[in-house]
């Protein structure tokens, strides 16, 4: 078994979920093989994206779904809702490694039928809240190959024919909502959690030369503070969000139908990747929330 473990900086450089070719394909045994050394640095990257996105340019589509439980101290975990993962990716190779370009939402549904909330009934305190969707646009960034201090590995587990890259991301930074302004929706000044990502697939597709897109199974779990929308203030405790999932082989016509129709009717564009002209238009969950509630108490929203 072989595992490495670079720097934290290292992990967080690579975060930043019909007509839509994946590129993935059964691999046959004729194809060409070139054995990746996942400790060189291209070759790592090269693995690492193919297990990701897709080293052709094309777009991939990956879909997770999982629920999301209360964490409480001294209480009993809750279960409160299901939460269901899309990530549209397109990677853009370059002199120095790759454009990662990536959009991702997380679609908050009802825990028995999946079915996308408009609202949901807080149980601890019983109020109805308007439900708030996260989506992320033009996450990602450039990954190099080789960054400025060396090898720039993306983290892996090898043993018996399986690869596993994962990344434990911990994080920790001022809030966009704080407390003295929003005292409703911000747990507290900080915001800080958890996130752990696994991307599960066979050496023998990362190694096959006329792959592009290795199939890949993958798992994600978010430790986070209550959501803001939730409307829990400065509770203690904060939900735990555990997901598994996989790329998809025939891109969003893969998807569960309720949840395509839902996003073709309300985000079509998170059905889709980010161009390099959307690089830079960079929109993240707290951003929008705080917009949100500016117009709303402007009479706006």
């Amino acid at each position: 078994m072989t595992i490495t473990t670079p720097s934290r900086r290292h992990a967080l450089s690579t975060l930043s979920l019909a007509g839509l070719a994946t590129g993935i394909a059964a691999p046959a045994e004729a194809n060409p093989t070139k054995h990746l050394n996942l400790d060189d640095p291209w070759d790592n990257l090269t693995a690492y994206l193919k297990a990701r996105s897709d080293i052709s340019g094309a777009i991939s589509v990956s879909w997770t779904q999982g629920f999301v439980y209360s964490h409480i101290p001294g209480q009993p975990a809750r279960k409160l809702m299901m939460g269901q993962g899309v990530k549209c990716t397109r990677c853009i190779k370059d002199d120095k490694g790759y454009e990662f370009l990536e959009r991702e939402c997380v679609i908050f549904s009802d825990a028995e039928t999946g079915e996308p909330l408009k609202t949901w009934r807080n149980p601890f305190t019983e109020r109805m809240v308007d439900v708030f969707h996260i989506q992320n646009a033009s996450a990602g960034g450039h990954i190099d190959a080789v960054g400025s201090r060396g090898q720039h590995h993306k983290t892996y587990m090898e043993h018996a024919g399986d690869v596993t890259f994962f990344i434990d991301l911990f994080y920790s930074s001022p809030s966009k909502l704080s407390v003295k302004d929003y005292p409703t929706y911000a747990a507290s000044d900080v915001y800080e959690g958890a996130g752990i990502y696994h991307f599960h697939a066979k050496r023998a597709d990362l190694d096959n030369a006329s792959l592009m897109s290795a199939p890949v199974t993958t798992s994600h779990t978010g430790v986070r503070q209550w959501l803001p929308w939730m409307e829990m203030g400065q509770w203690a405790g904060g939900v735990v969000m555990p997901s598994r999932g996989k790329k998809l082989a025939n891109g969003i016509a893969d998807l569960p139908k309720h949840l395509r129709a839902w996003m073709e009717k309300n985000s079509p564009e998170f059905l889709t990747a980010p161009t390099l002209a959307d690089k830079d238009k960079k929109r993240f969950f707290y951003d929008q929330f705080k917009d949100h509630i500016d117009k709303k108490r402007k009479g706006m929203g």
